[in-house]
């Protein structure tokens, strides 16, 4: 039975993205060297190799192998490669490009893919002599050693909010022609930067179960996988997060952590390994957790990899408890095989689940016991996607208004002596009749001219802004308005 359509179009639009991160990374890196480039680089191909995998893009799959052993060379020479390299990675990035977006049973005309990936491995042969001496069991490569997350794009996106807002003020107050303009630009905009919703559930994650039953048979390996994650809405940020840890960790969890059937009845343990994935929100978020009944973590093999790797002395790594080791074990370039496969022993997966979850404030943690298996556990806070709040129709504006629930609506009592003219705070006119309505928060208080009065409701958020921000962008039902900082004005 083939896959939903939905997940594969899904597939295609993820894996075009993730082709562009890698082309922008890799030209980055032929420029000046950059440890966040590199990290994405290599995060970036081994979760779209896991995510061909798991989805049955076998070609595309086998390219992202080729391409990371071509990374691989380029990294242990410093990225200074000559032209005929650069013309191979970029064209196995076209490559893959063709078969992401090729409709299912077409051929790619014209294109010899066993040819080219003959013409890699060519390449491969001759490259790997030299650097013999360079192998993962002596020093680190170069850029492999950790660095911090940037967190860029949330930077960015919180920069860009505050002009968004303004934006949309200047658009939604425009007439005729210069509206038409404006619109391309706010819609361009609230597209970049807004908060897009997505439902997390089995739906979305049970695509990864028939990827690690395959995985399980190729490793000779019995397996049950058991998806519980509750349903929840979660912007697609945190749903790509959530994505490619299921992805990586239950694969580690079948390569690393499940036992052969005869090592699991030594240890007296049933054939059928198993592999549990349960999520849900929480007060901090949503939590998600890949637990496994195998042999748990190797602490001592963590311990005397980071040696070999360089990233602790001997004296040091005897002290570090399983907490530091588990960090460790996160870093880029840390694998505790010293040669690497189709499957894992880049020291790129858990990597590259940690770096997505902690861009977006989450965090990653792990217990694991000898014998008994390992639990991982991921934290991502989850913006406020809808809030309570007055819909108003202020005199002088020609959009909604949105006063959130923190500040209450009184009715009756005096009359305030002054009204706080919107219109003319936000520069697109001057009200000129409403009745003034008392809004209170704390010893706070403030009345706006209105129109009729507001109307308590639920809007959903569009456009998060920073507190420094007049506003946010929201919508009630399908038109948008603005969600009013009184004290910013």
């Amino acid at each position: 039975m083939g896959l939903p359509e939905e997940l594969v179009v899904q597939f295609r639009g993820v894996a075009l993205e993730r082709l562009e991160r890698i082309e922008s990374a890799w030209a980055q890196m032929l420029v000046a060297l950059s440890e966040e480039s590199s990290s994405i680089l290599h995060r970036e191909i081994h979760t779209l190799k896991g995510e061909s995998r798991v989805l049955g893009f076998t070609d595309i799959n086998l390219v992202c192998h080729k391409l990371e052993d071509l990374v691989e060379v380029a990294r242990a020479r410093g990225y200074a490669v000559d032209e005929d390299f650069d013309l191979t990675v970029n064209m196995a990035l076209r490559f893959m490009g063709m078969l992401v977006r090729k409709r299912v049973g077409s051929q790619l005309g014209g294109i010899d893919l066993p040819g080219f990936i003959r013409q890699i491995d060519q390449i491969l042969t001759e490259a790997r002599p030299e650097l013999a001496a360079r192998t993962r069991t002596g020093n680190m490569l170069p850029l492999s050693k950790p660095s911090a997350s940037t967190r860029v794009p949330s930077i960015l996106r919180e920069r860009l909010a505050p002009i968004a807002v303004d934006a949309f003020i200047e658009y939604a107050s425009a007439k005729g022609n210069r509206r038409n303009r404006l619109r391309a630009a706010w819609h361009g905009l609230r597209e970049m930067i807004g908060l897009q919703r997505a439902l997390v559930g089995a739906g979305q994650l049970t695509k990864h179960k028939s990827g690690a039953l395959s995985l399980a048979r190729e490793l000779g390996k019995q397996l049950e996988v058991v998806f519980e994650p509750g349903t929840a809405e979660v912007t697609t940020e945190v749903l790509a997060a959530i994505d490619v840890a299921v992805l990586h960790l239950v694969r580690n969890a079948v390569d690393h952590g499940i036992e052969n059937p005869a090592a699991r009845a030594i240890a007296g343990k049933p054939a059928l390994g198993k592999v549990r994935i349960r999520g849900g929100m929480r007060d901090e978020g949503f939590v998600l957790t890949v637990s496994d009944d195998g042999r748990g973590i190797q602490f001592d093999r963590v311990r005397s990899r980071a040696v070999e790797l360089g990233m602790v002395t001997r004296s040091t790594a005897d002290t570090l408890d399983h907490d530091r080791l588990i960090d460790l074990m996160c870093q880029s370039g840390f694998s505790t095989r010293t040669e690497a496969n189709e499957v894992s022993g880049r020291g790129v997966g858990l990597d590259a689940v940690r770096a997505g979850i902690v861009e977006l404030g989450g965090t990653l943690t792990a217990k694991s016991a000898d014998g008994e298996g390992t639990t991982w556990t991921i934290t991502i806070p989850v913006p406020q996607l809808t809030v309570h709040g007055y819909v108003v129709r202020a005199s002088g504006v020609p959009f909604p208004l949105v006063i959130d629930g923190s500040w209450k609506a009184i009715s009756g009592g005096p009359a305030p002596a002054t009204a706080l003219d919107v219109a003319s705070s936000l520069g697109i006119g001057t009200a000129t009749s409403g009745s003034p309505f008392k809004f209170v928060r704390g010893t706070q208080e403030f009345a706006l001219l209105c129109e009729r009065p507001p109307t308590p409701g639920q809007v959903r958020r569009l456009i998060a802004a920073p507190a420094s921000s007049l506003g946010e962008i929201v919508a009630i039902d399908s038109i948008e308005a603005l969600m009013l900082r009184p004290d910013r004005l």
